[in-house]
């Protein structure tokens, strides 16, 4: 198992802010975490929000310090009180680094073993996932582990 490397996180980062103005995005932040949940690199595109770089980071590493993409802590967050309280206590244990928002997606190598996250933040949320889950493979890795 390894870590997500500063080459690959800088390669999603490029593939990144290249898809946000193909798709025509408003101005992103991408931030990637290694599986620790350090993180590995982080860019905010000039223009873009102050908060954005905390935003795309808590969407990074709430994926992967639950193990899971942030649309799932999404749904868990809508599903009900239970859930909605499990993460509100999650984000007052972390001091608030996860956000229940589509955009945090998991990245596999190759024998699927999980090396790191990407967070996106500057479009709707639904967007900032959709340009994550399409760049991850400019770094050699992939989205969700096989099967």
């Amino acid at each position: 198992m390894t870590d997500i490397t500063l080459a690959q996180a800088n390669r999603i980062i490029e593939a990144a802010l290249k898809k946000g103005h193909e798709l025509n995005l408003p101005k992103l932040t991408v931030a990637v975490v290694d599986r620790g949940g350090s993180l590995v690199a982080l860019q905010r595109e000039d223009g873009a929000t102050f908060l954005r770089p905390d935003i795309s980071l808590a969407k990074a590493w709430g994926a992967v310090a639950l193990g899971v993409q942030s649309r799932d802590i999404s749904k868990r967050y809508e599903s009900g009180t239970r859930e909605e309280g499990f993460i509100n206590a999650l984000n007052a244990m972390t001091n608030g680094k996860t956000i229940p928002l589509p955009g945090g997606v998991l990245a596999y190598d190759s024998e699927d073993d999980l090396c790191g996250a990407v967070g996106i933040s500057g479009a709707v949320s639904e967007d900032d996932e959709a340009c994550a889950l399409a760049v991850i493979e400019a770094a050699g890795l992939k989205p969700r582990p096989a099967g």
